[in-house]
């Protein structure tokens, strides 16, 4: 299976919708289908429409968690002060608030996020 792009998505859907294209596009043939069957009603190119414009004011991760779950979206890298987190964190463990356990795995997943 190949990576979808939203852009294309969107386009097929505005361009082409009444037919289904973008379903087709998007790797569910089933609705594609009923889009084709009905296209003579004008309804289904209204909702490509509206699923054109959807597509193009979704983000890239929104799009790709939808319509290519096979692909991993990386978590956006840690952006606030690492040493005053860890700071924070000691203070809970200190104060009892959190185990050492807890401690050492928050301390784990800070530091790969800011690697």
């Amino acid at each position: 299976m190949s990576e979808k792009n939203r852009q294309t998505a969107a386009i097929l859907a505005m361009l082409l919708g009444s037919l289904g294209a973008h379903k087709f596009y998007l790797g569910r043939p089933v609705a594609g289908v009923f889009y084709m069957l009905f296209f003579w009603t004008g309804l289904p190119g209204l909702i490509a429409f509206a699923e054109g414009l959807i597509y193009l004011f979704q983000s890239d991760a929104e799009f790709g968690k939808k319509f290519n779950p096979q692909l991993a979206y990386e978590q956006p890298k840690f952006l606030g002060d690492p040493i005053d987190t860890l700071r924070r964190l000691e203070a809970l463990r200190q104060e009892g608030l959190i185990s050492d356990e807890e401690f050492e795995e928050k301390r784990r997943k800070l530091i790969e996020r800011i690697g």
